[in-house]
């Protein structure tokens, strides 16, 4: 590890990914946030946007402290995203809004778009 860590800016706000999936009946977007506390999640719907707002701790590594002569922990390389996270998507037309639903499971932010049927 010779590059020593790379810059990270703690002020700026990372942009996690998302997969975004179609059944019949709804569209469903799966949010990566793996490490995020889900009381740290925000989900908001307006007008035809999902926007998804939180923050994420930097990972803690469990020997940071010295404790029995061990040493401290040395930073080498810092590519996780921590702090805070937003993330937009646009609804397509056909969804019923008063429906949206979401699960966090595994790390995995689930939202469910339910369409409208005409």
């Amino acid at each position: 590890m010779q590059k020593g860590f790379y810059s990270f800016f703690p002020h700026q706000t990372w942009t996690p990914t998302v997969n975004l999936y179609e059944t019949d009946g709804a569209y469903l977007i799966c949010v990566d946030l793996a490490g995020v506390e889900k009381g740290k999640i925000d989900i908001e719907v307006v007008e035809q946007r999902v926007t998804i707002k939180g923050n994420r701790a930097v990972p803690a590594c469990a020997d940071t402290d010295a404790v029995a002569g061990r040493p401290r922990t040395r930073l080498h390389l810092m590519e996780i995203d921590h702090g805070p996270f937003a993330r937009e998507v646009e609804l397509p037309q056909n969804v019923q809004r008063d429906l949206i639903g979401a699960k966090y499971t595994d790390g995995m932010l689930w939202i469910e778009l339910p369409k409208r049927m005409n």
